[in-house]
């Protein structure tokens, strides 16, 4: 259970003291202070596994999540209570040492009664199967998965997603490739949230079609120097359908989630991972390249993250620092151009952290945005500011 204020846009130019700034991020709106929302949320599952032998074992599964939230403002109040029930029954075979096959098929159902979405229902039944094969030093892997999907008992779509992988020594590494085809069902809070964001009407579009993807990628896994290993990956996905937020010109301009008709992916990811003092210091260098086509909005072309972390006495060390660094480049595009401020600034932040144990206590310590970086990925909502959090756990 989560209460907590809701954040509130910041003040436009000419609705308070500006200093001559478009937006003042330290100056808000105060028509709706006091704001807040009460968020509830319960799951509950259950699993039952058999092994009848070396060569086959089945298991089953069944879960219950169930949100209910309130907004509070003083324009409006809105409210959603939403289950989802799941099943699913899986079996797994060995043939041979060589071979294992997996086939299975999983059912679920949502109902939502909200003043934001309606009320509304949506079915979602699967059957997959996928089976790998190891010949000589290489492992193939093959399969399928077949989704149905109903939206208030009606509108059945249905979509076939096949995938074929493998791996290869190669070079003193791994190499891996794979081609497949992807799925995702749009959501009833995407389909028929109906609100109001940052002074825009958000309208619903039942007609929302579910997202399909192709996507392919090659990557290689080598370690370098005894000390270095460099994993990196080219990918690319042709994606159709893909859900957007979009902005409706009309009397009153709106904003309504639709189906891109068609976008491509592509780009490169790389990873280094080194420890420079072996047991001891450990390094992590991440870069991803993406390009898009068209252009989305709110991705960045270029991202970068940087994580070190030091045990002076090793894997059980009493005490350890560590630090993550993060930088996206400023987005190319974003939503709402022409309607907010289209200034963007790349992101920098860096989060510190250490560690303390002793047999029974422990105490860790995190900054967040250490150096307080003032930015925002959502136009007019500031991101979090630097955070200092301090917990402390003794185990009996």
């Amino acid at each position: 259970m989560d209460q907590y204020q809701v954040p509130l846009a910041w003040c436009s130019r000419g609705e308070c003291d500006d200093r001559g700034q478009i937006f003042q991020p330290f100056k808000i709106d105060t028509s709706e202070r006091g704001a807040r929302t009460d968020s509830r949320k319960g799951y509950l599952s259950a699993q039952l596994r058999t092994v009848a032998s070396e060569r086959f074992a089945w298991q089953a599964r069944g879960s219950w999540f169930r949100t209910h939230f309130a907004d509070y403002r003083r324009s409006a109040t809105e409210s959603s209570v939403a289950n989802r029930f799941g099943i699913e029954v899986r079996a797994e075979a060995h043939p041979d040492a060589a071979r294992t096959v997996l086939v299975g098929g999983e059912g679920t159902f949502s109902d939502v009664a909200s003043d934001i979405f309606g009320t509304h229902s949506q079915s979602e039944f699967a059957a997959y199967g996928e089976s790998e094969q190891q010949i000589g030093a290489a492992r193939l892997t093959a399969g399928a998965r077949l989704d149905y999907l109903a939206v208030d008992a009606g509108s059945l779509t249905a979509v076939v997603s096949p995938r074929v992988g493998g791996t290869v020594p190669l070079g003193g590494g791994t190499l891996r490739a794979s081609v497949g085809r992807g799925f995702r069902a749009p959501t009833m809070a995407e389909r028929f949230v109906h609100t109001f964001a940052a002074g825009f009407e958000v309208i619903p579009n039942p007609t929302l079609r579910p997202e399909t993807g192709w996507s392919v990628e090659l990557g290689h896994t080598t370690p370098v120097l005894g000390a270095v290993r460099i994993d990196a990956a080219l990918f690319w996905t042709e994606a159709r359908d893909l859900i957007e937020p979009t902005l409706v010109v009309g009397a009153a301009p709106r904003i309504q989630l639709q189906n891109v008709t068609r976008a491509r992916l592509a780009g490169l990811d790389a990873t280094l991972l080194t420890t420079p003092v072996p047991g001891h210091l450990t390094a992590v260098l991440a870069y991803t390249y993406l390009d898009t086509r068209p252009l989305l909005a709110f991705r960045p072309r270029h991202l970068l993250t940087v994580t070190a972390d030091y045990a002076p006495g090793g894997p059980g060390s009493v005490w350890g620092l560590g630090a993550d660094f993060r930088y996206a480049s400023r987005p190319e595009k974003i939503e709402l151009e022409g309607f907010v401020d289209p200034r963007r600034v790349a992101v920098r932040v860096l989060d510190l952290r250490g560690s303390w144990t002793s047999r029974r206590f422990e105490v860790r310590l995190l900054v967040s945005n250490a150096l307080n970086y003032i930015y925002n990925l959502v136009p007019e909502t500031l991101a979090p500011v630097r955070t200092i959090s301090v917990t402390a756990a003794w185990s009996y």
